[in-house]
């Protein structure tokens, strides 16, 4: 079984696939960087005077403005680089690099699709893209090859079909299905010019809110299958596209296709492209006769880490359900699940610190906080334990001595009654931050 398993993986298949995945991945990362520098975004690595931290990540140092940019032009310039096939193998690990400190370094930041980026561009390290049509092979520094190993596009086509089979099962949830969170959205859109009406009709969210389940939960099979790849791909196409259109969702629609046109349809569909077809014949060269798979000497390894890294994938997304109560609510779980677009949230929070001669201060979470910031602190219990533990650090360095910090919070899901999020008679600077359920969470609304 084992070594069918390895001769299959290292089965050589056409690289053509591989080459457009690399200059799409390279390409879109760079724009999604400089949509952040141009549209203002990266100002939240900038300017608040605190910064939000994955559990576990909370000794990055909290980098200066300068570096914050740096790492927003250093993708740019890796991604273009990527995508060119110019010096791959240091371009791909600085763009992982850029693209992941960028991650880590403000929780409130966190979308599934810069998750997903990340996790590509790890991958283009390690995959052999600019063995063809790219910048190296034209100077003379790789050696030109028309074939990739097998496993470098099955394991693009797992992470795809991991995100998709997740995205579909956190859409089954009573929420989603009565339509709430797109209820919400759609119903400011009902001014958009020409599909106004449609977006505004009452009708729509129920039509979106199962259309969009039914699709994430049977769009991977049908890509798998050969008789329906075609037609799936075109609902791939509608869906994200529709995306665009209501939502906007930056560069992840047209990413999300290119990777799924990349991975899923045979490793030499860029030969039957016409606007590919010359430059694919110039540039990589005819299809050969492809030889038995040649299994190097590290197969073993290489195939122990790929299995580690896709068990990890499928049980970190499964971890919610660990933890009492809403994950919509709580949060608890919610990070790398691939929940996406599920829940529409509002809320407030103002903290009150006592200090020990027993006087009482009001603190505004927008006086350290951006925008987003502020806005993601009030739905996000870890977020307000962390400001909870800031706010008495800063009382502390004041000489202030040791203060109590309580939440005043208000909480409004997916348009269910509103109520606090978390308990007001508790000091959340004692509060520990763990990946334990918090009890100080309190229990979301029931559904009406």
């Amino acid at each position: 079984m084992l070594p069918r398993l390895t001769t299959a993986l290292f089965r050589p298949v056409d690289i053509a696939w591989l080459v457009v995945f690399r200059m799409g991945a390279g390409g879109l990362l760079a724009l999604e960087m400089a949509g952040s520098l141009a549209l203002g975004y990266y100002k939240e690595y900038t300017q608040p005077q605190f910064h939000f931290s994955y559990y576990g990540f909370g000794w990055l140092p909290h980098w200066p403005p300068a570096v914050m940019i740096g790492l927003h032009l250093g993708a740019i310039a890796a991604g273009i680089a990527v995508a060119a096939g110019w010096r791959y193998r240091l371009a791909a690990p600085l763009l992982t690099l850029c693209y992941t400190l960028l991650f880590l370094a403000e929780q409130t930041r966190y979308i599934n699709h810069f998750y997903l980026y990340c996790l590509v561009a790890f991958w283009l390290c390690l995959l052999p893209a600019h063995r063809a049509a790219s910048a190296d092979v034209h100077a003379g520094r790789v050696k030109l090859s028309i074939t990739t190993p097998a496993w470098t596009r099955y394991l693009l086509v797992a992470q795809l079909c991991i995100v998709y089979f997740y995205a579909g099962l956190a859409k089954l949830n009573t929420d989603w299905l009565m339509a709430r969170p797109l209820t919400v959205w759609l119903a400011p859109k009902a001014h958009y010019p020409i599909i106004g009406s449609l977006l505004g009709h009452w009708l729509t969210p129920w039509v979106m809110s199962y259309a969009g389940a039914a699709f994430d939960l049977l769009v991977a099979p049908l890509l798998l299958w050969q008789r329906t790849r075609r037609w799936a791909f075109a609902l791939a196409a509608v869906f994200h596209l529709s995306n665009v259109l209501i939502f906007g969702l930056g560069t992840f629609p047209w990413f999300s296709l290119m990777m799924t046109a990349c991975v899923f349809f045979p490793p030499s569909w860029p030969r039957y492209i016409p606007l590919l077809r010359k430059w694919v014949a110039a540039r990589i060269g005819g299809p050969s006769t492809l030889k038995e798979a040649a299994v190097p000497a590290g197969a073993g390894l290489l195939m122990a880490g790929l299995a580690a890294y896709f068990v990890l994938q499928l049980i970190v997304p499964l971890r919610f359900v660990l933890y009492p109560g809403n994950v919509h609510w709580t949060e608890e779980g919610h990070y790398f699940a691939w929940h996406m677009m599920l829940r529409s949230k509002q809320g407030t929070v103002v903290y009150r610190v006592v200090t020990p001669n027993g006087n009482t201060e009001f603190v505004q979470p927008s006086f350290y906080l951006t925008r987003t910031q502020t806005r993601k602190l009030a739905t996000h219990p870890d977020l307000i334990l962390q400001f909870a533990h800031f706010l008495a650090d800063q009382y502390q360095r004041r000489g202030m001595g040791p203060v109590q910090v309580y939440a005043d919070s208000y909480l409004v899901l997916n348009r269910r009654p509103g109520r606090p999020l978390v308990r007001a008679d508790v000091d959340l600077a004692t509060q520990p931050r763990t990946l334990a359920p918090s009890s100080w969470i309190l229990p979301a609304p029931p559904v009406e």
